[in-house]
């Protein structure tokens, strides 16, 4: 379930690959999502996993560090953008933590954690979270960090995924990659999704077979990138 009324870059295809693996998260376990902006894939990652998983998101939501915004539609008379949301006022855009909330007000197992990642999540226990989804800063050292600090959070067997797995975002790319090769792991990518099972993983074929039979991800051989454009 999402709601494309809420701002955000996430297109619908997209939100469609998170109901799908928000489907396959074990319940009364835990999942993060680091960069959360205004709520649009925090929304459908909430609504879409069983009830009693607790959804973790993370964002510095502050409005004077954080200038871009999507191309929403603004107003109920325009034909919607269906990939960027709809407003009534550009103040609904902005990356602050009441906007998130607003959007998020009837998701009761999200809780929201302002703070900057990795530095202000320094504490988090290690093997404790069965999904972490990174949309936060996409260029290095930031999207690095991330990624290496969060895959120790990953209990075994779970999954550390992202998006924007694309010519446009180089260092996601090549990071993500760089990091599989060093691990002995294997990224299965659909369009600008991306995902790592954290061994010992079960067969991806297995765990996740609406994907799997869809054909939505595909391996990507560790060392080598296969950027969509």
């Amino acid at each position: 379930m999402y709601n494309l009324d809420i701002p955000g870059w996430m297109p619908e295809c997209q939100l469609q690959v998170i109901e799908k693996l928000a489907a396959k998260i074990p319940p009364e376990s835990v999942m993060v999502e680091v960069g959360s902006y205004c709520g649009r894939s925090a929304y459908c990652w909430a609504k879409s996993v069983d009830p009693s998983v607790t959804v973790y998101c993370i964002d510095i939501w502050d409005i004077h560090r954080y200038k871009p915004r999507p191309n929403v539609t603004l107003g109920d008379d325009t034909p919607m953008d269906r990939d960027h949301g709809r407003v009534s006022n550009l103040e609904q855009v902005h990356p602050s933590l009441e906007n998130f909330k607003a959007n998020t007000r009837d998701c009761h197992n999200i809780v929201a954690l302002q703070g900057a990642s990795p530095h202000d999540f320094r504490s988090w226990p290690d093997q404790s979270v069965s999904l972490v989804f990174l949309d936060g800063l996409h260029s290095n050292p930031w999207y690095q960090n991330d990624l290496y600090f969060w895959y120790s959070k990953v209990v075994p067997g779970g999954i550390i995924c992202g998006d924007d797995y694309s010519s446009g975002h180089s260092d996601v790319v090549w990071t993500t990659q760089n990091f599989a090769s060093l691990f002995g792991l294997t990224v299965l990518v659909h369009e600008r999704f991306w995902l790592i099972h954290k061994p010992p993983a079960w067969d991806p074929f297995d765990a996740l077979p609406n994907i799997a039979e869809s054909n939505w991800f595909e391996p990507v051989a560790a060392g080598r990138a296969r950027p969509s454009l």
